[in-house]
């Protein structure tokens, strides 16, 4: 007789498991909605169209989905409670076909944003018949006056899944659809970086409630004291982020860094670094400003070898190796790496470094390069993308 109610107990148990649990919900405020379609294609990047008759035959024309643009609580890197947005794709027509975060590229001045405009290069895959996830990183959208928290991996993680939740309960109150635990993530440039902390952050806290299927990062900083080495022996960015980085790091991490050991020529001049880093200038604007030898703003100490540099500059180290994605974690789900050859933005060492350390945690790393200088690569990373989610 036991042995028969341990067995109907075993029954009544298996029928009610299920694979995942169900994600908590998070409160949102819906900022913005449209509604779109195939035609809509020149909204998402005008380079877009040179590719139209293309589309046109291999894409579903008749396909019409929605776009909105929501607001959600979540938190800064210190734990401050702070509302951040991002954007959300779901087709209305058809069945979603799954999930897709995918993380933008970073945007230097706080008034730009994936919220800001609902049509966004990422959201490109919508057009596939796709539920795409776009959050804005801190720093713009919604927490645009918040300090820019990018290349700080766990938060960048936070605020991905947080904006996942709320993707997800707006997608069930919206059109009463459950999306599946299964997601890819995706994202070039700072988003690649993003792309590889979002990862790390569903698999070490929330592995339970969201499954990566796997993961395409193009043009990423994964290694932040590999990245900062390399840029130190070529003297050169194409893309100025760095100080912007060293201001975040000082700001959330309260290093009190002695800007004069950082910074030389006209960014420390007259403070100017407060101004011109203060989130109102674009990254065009700063690259006019300050240009792309680094020799010319960052102090001559960063450029010696770890050890012989100032103690201002060593402050940073610690922390850059804590928001290293190469280290700590055995990824799960495959990743696939690409980078260009040329790139002046993002040194091609970024991503052959992550792959070796990353394989050799156990991770399943693919590593390809390809010709040409970053945005080239990038706009190759979106087509490649759209020609692997079709076959």
């Amino acid at each position: 007789m036991k042995r028969i109610l341990f067995f109907f107990a075993l029954c009544i148990a298996l029928f009610h498991c299920t694979p995942m649990d169900r994600m908590d919900a998070l409160e949102y405020v819906v900022l913005d909605s449209e509604m779109a379609d195939f035609y809509d294609l020149n909204k998402f990047d005008p380079m877009m169209e040179n590719f139209a008759g293309l589309f046109n035959i291999v894409l579903d024309n008749k396909l019409t989905f929605s776009v909105a643009a929501i607001a959600y609580p979540t938190v800064d890197p210190n734990g401050e409670e702070v509302w951040a947005s991002g954007l959300v794709y779901h087709p209305l027509n058809r069945k979603s076909k799954g999930v897709i975060d995918f993380l933008p590229m970073a945007h230097l001045n706080r008034e730009a944003g994936s919220s800001e405009q609902l049509f966004i290069t990422e959201g490109m895959l919508a057009l596939l018949g796709y539920t795409i996830i776009i959050p804005d990183l801190l720093g713009s959208g919604s927490s645009k006056e918040c300090m820019k928290s990018f290349l700080m991996a766990e938060n960048t993680g936070r605020v991905s899944y947080d904006m996942h939740r709320a993707a997800t309960q707006y997608i069930w109150d919206e059109f009463r659809v459950r999306l599946p635990a299964e997601t890819t993530i995706m994202g070039y440039s700072l988003g690649g970086s993003a792309a590889l902390a979002t990862q790390k952050y569903f698999e070490t806290h929330h592995a339970n409630t969201v499954k990566v299927k796997e993961v395409f990062a193009g043009g990423g900083v994964y290694d932040l004291p590999v990245a900062f080495e390399a840029y130190a022996q070529s003297g050169v960015s194409g893309y100025p982020a760095i100080p912007l980085a060293i201001i975040a790091f000082d700001y959330y991490y309260k290093l009190n860094l002695d800007y004069s050991q950082v910074f030389t020529g006209s960014l420390l001049a007259d403070d100017h670094y407060k101004i011109w880093l203060s989130g109102d200038y674009t990254a065009e604007e700063l690259k006019e400003i300050i240009g792309t030898d680094l020799h010319g703003y960052l102090h001559p100490d960063f450029f010696e070898p770890f050890g012989q540099q100032n103690s201002e500059i060593e402050k940073l180290y610690p922390f850059l190796q804590e928001n290293s994605l190469t280290e700590g974690w055995r990824p799960k789900a495959p990743i696939h790496l690409s980078y260009a050859h040329a790139d002046i933005i993002v040194p091609a060492v970024c991503a052959e470094v992550a792959a070796q350390k990353l394989r050799k945690a156990g991770g399943h790393v693919s590593c390809a390069g390809y010709p040409g200088d970053h945005y080239t690569v990038g706009y190759l990373y979106y087509i490649r993308s759209m020609i692997h989610f079709l076959l």
